[in-house]
């Protein structure tokens, strides 16, 4: 019953990304799916987790609100970071600078950056989970869920998300997958 209770409740946190990116047109293609970025957001969600356990070792359990909002622009940052060193056949170097306090550098083709700061998807993803967790999260089964797993995978979907709108953005630059 418990891994039902958590399929439940990533499904809820995933949609809650999923429905914003369509409210915001950003989704009008299939997803964008490619071996490099799933391989680089296991490799990034690697390294966040290991930063929420060191932050639990210290006894820094909770998250603000303002940091959750970073991590969704984090997240989305380091997608445009991914997508351009899989358009330019280069490593990923996910560094872990800005993860919580909003000081997250955007290390990307120049293009994508300018549109990358025109956008508002991950602080529209931010506000659409703090309002699904706050109004419909209580009403799941949580027993036995760390509450940071519907988050981590509201963030795994704005990341995916934020990949392909990265490599739609590319592809009309001229960049070839």
């Amino acid at each position: 019953m418990s891994e039902f209770s958590r399929s439940l409740l990533a499904q809820a946190a995933a949609l809650t990304v999923v429905d914003t990116a369509r409210s915001a047109g950003l989704l009008e293609r299939p997803l964008a799916v490619d071996p490099g970025l799933a391989e680089a957001e296991k490799e990034l969600f690697f390294k966040m987790f290991e930063q929420v356990a060191d932050r639990r070792r210290r006894n820094l359990h909770e998250l603000s609100s303002d940091e959750v909002s970073s991590l969704f622009t984090f997240v989305f940052a380091r997608a445009a970071e991914a997508a351009t060193n899989l358009a330019n056949r280069q490593p990923n170097r996910f560094e872990m600078l800005g993860m919580f306090d909003g000081k997250v550098p955007l290390n990307a083709d120049e293009r994508l950056v300018g549109y990358f700061k025109k956008l508002t998807f991950p602080t529209d993803c931010a506000r659409a989970y703090w309002e699904w967790y706050q109004r419909d999260a209580e009403s799941l089964p949580l027993r036995g869920t760390d509450p940071i797993l519907p988050l981590f995978e509201a963030l795994k979907w704005t990341f995916r998300i934020s990949c392909h709108i990265a490599v739609e953005k590319l592809e009309a630059d001229g960049f070839r997958f």
